[in-house]
């Protein structure tokens, strides 16, 4: 049944309490923020659920005509659209279609699915394939897909059959005019980690097209920031503490005109046998990453694409792990913050770029 018709959340993904949980502080720093120093300038916030998440957007002077019923409007118009082209919760969305579909021929497929997957592709290869959009068929086989989660640890054998179907290498991508086609037709892609960057990119090009100058737009755990807030200050971001069942602040980032995203693996999750399972999936082992990185943080110049980005190498940091994750993010000169959980607690860990970015 189709979500939206059944009265529930439209979703891109599901299960993103982790995330929720981050926009949430977002939204009361956002507003702390606001309520100290100088008179804050005018401006229109709203929030609401979308993907099976939620988003928050504030425009901070707002243009004549633009009121809150407006701007809600517009924005839930932009995230709809996101949903119906890279959805796989919805059946007739242009992925869901693509998934369905086991033709191994050139398949045409709109620029923005193409660009997406593009993006995905790109990041599979910077990051040896850590990252990899095809993981699908493992994602719903842990129980962090459309379907019923069971909470329980899969057949070896069914993990061995799950990973003959994944594989970047396994698509193959034609820029004009966009098309795919796979290797193998029961190919399945999912563009949940790329997802939520995807919509705030979506957002902040709305958003700009209004004339806005200062301005938040998140998804969850990605966001698109340009200008200053009310307070005429850099955005305040808070990045929570990665400790289950608890709603803490780790770290505060000050950022304008750029995209963040935190990546984590401390709220959805499943535990079996004494052990927990996050839904951060390892597309070379085939089950969900076992380690000491609890939560990767990434920053990007604002533009086209920086949201997508963002997200998405934070999911590749997280799943390459504490050694993996800050080799690669020195090379690709990724702004990037790891939280690391240790014998202590937990300890931070910075990049060179990102050091640059927020020196003492």
């Amino acid at each position: 049944m189709n979500s939206a018709a059944s009265g529930e959340v439209p979703r891109l993904f599901g299960r993103q309490v982790g995330r929720s949980l981050i926009l949430g502080w977002l939204v009361l720093l956002c507003s702390a923020l606001a309520a100290c120093g100088p008179t804050p300038a005018p401006q229109i916030e709203i929030t609401g659920p979308t993907m099976g998440t939620y988003y928050a957007v504030k425009v901070v002077q707002p243009a004549a005509g633009l009121d809150t019923a407006a701007l809600r409007a517009g924005v839930e118009q932009v995230l709809a659209a996101v949903i119906a082209e890279i959805s796989t919760y919805e059946p007739e969305s242009e992925l869901s279609r693509l998934n369905r579909n086991p033709s191994t021929d050139w398949v045409p497929v709109s620029a923005n699915l193409y660009r997406v997957i593009a993006a995905g592709q790109r990041i599979s290869a910077l990051s040896g394939g850590a990252f990899d959009v095809t993981v699908g068929p493992l994602v719903n086989l842990w129980g962090f897909g459309p379907e019923e989660r069971l909470d329980a640890v899969p057949a070896p054998e069914q993990v061995r059959a799950a990973l003959e179907r994944v594989g970047y290498g396994k698509l193959e991508l034609r820029a004009d005019p966009p098309a795919l086609r796979k290797q193998r037709g029961d190919i399945y892609i999912d563009l949940s980690a790329l997802g939520e960057g995807y919509g705030a990119d979506r957002l902040a090009a709305y958003l700009d097209g209004l004339g806005a100058t200062n301005y938040m737009a998140a998804v969850a755990g990605t966001m698109r920031v340009r200008g200053t807030n009310a307070k005429r200050q850099p955005w305040g971001i808070a990045v929570e503490q990665p400790t289950p069942g608890q709603q803490a602040v780790q770290r505060i980032l000050p950022v304008t005109d750029q995209a963040v995203s935190t990546s984590g693996d401390y709220r959805n999750f499943f535990e079996a046998d004494g052990r927990r399972f996050s839904h951060h999936i390892d597309p070379k082992t085939g089950a969900p990453v076992a380690q000491r990185l609890a939560s990767t943080t990434v920053i990007r110049p604002a533009g086209a694409d920086s949201a997508m980005m963002a997200d998405g190498f934070a999911t590749a940091l997280l799943v390459l792990g504490e050694q993996r994750g800050p080799a690669l993010a020195e090379s690709e000169i990724l702004a990037a913050y790891f939280i690391i959980r240790d014998d202590a607690g937990f300890r931070e860990q910075t990049s060179t770029a990102f050091e640059r970015l927020h020196a003492p």
